[in-house]
């Protein structure tokens, strides 16, 4: 897409060997249960639930750890685990993290197709949100497509 200072490349591999100068993020529910997907790993890598919790994030909102000099972000898409995300609550989280970026001169950022696992939404509607609400900033986003090792 032209005109957009952004650059969103997509590659296959393990998004946590993304390297250490990318924060990382991906999609939760204001609940916070992780128990399925790549949540599960968020939650066993950086634990911390409890300082999540206490964010209070909402949905379209956003619940941010410090894991040495990056950040991982946890985009609050959905109210509940067994909810569905919609592309509005989506679009609002990643405005939330796109603030969070520029206020804290974050300018890389590794995620998975987010909102198109376990949720459902499709791709496309999510990349092109994405070029929007980021397209100002000469942002580096890697969306890391998983494979599952043989």
């Amino acid at each position: 897409m032209s005109g957009h200072k952004v650059t969103i490349t997509e590659t296959s591999g393990d998004l946590f060997a993304a390297p250490k100068e990318y924060s990382i993020g991906h999609c939760v529910s204001a609940d916070l249960r992780m128990g399925k997907g790549i949540a599960v790993k968020f939650r066993d890598t950086f634990g911390q639930i409890q300082k999540l919790k206490n964010q209070n994030a909402q949905t379209g909102g956003l619940a941010v750890l410090k894991d040495d000099k990056r950040f991982i972000y946890y985009m609050v898409t959905k109210a509940t685990f067994y909810q569905k995300p919609t592309y509005q609550s989506m679009y609002s989280s990643l405005t939330a993290v796109k603030d969070h970026m520029k206020l804290n001169n974050v300018t890389k950022l590794a995620i998975p197709k987010i909102g198109c696992g376990l949720d459902g939404l499709n791709w496309d509607k999510v990349k092109d949100q994405l070029y929007e609400v980021f397209s100002e900033e000469a942002f580096d986003i890697v969306v890391y497509n998983f494979v599952a090792k043989k």
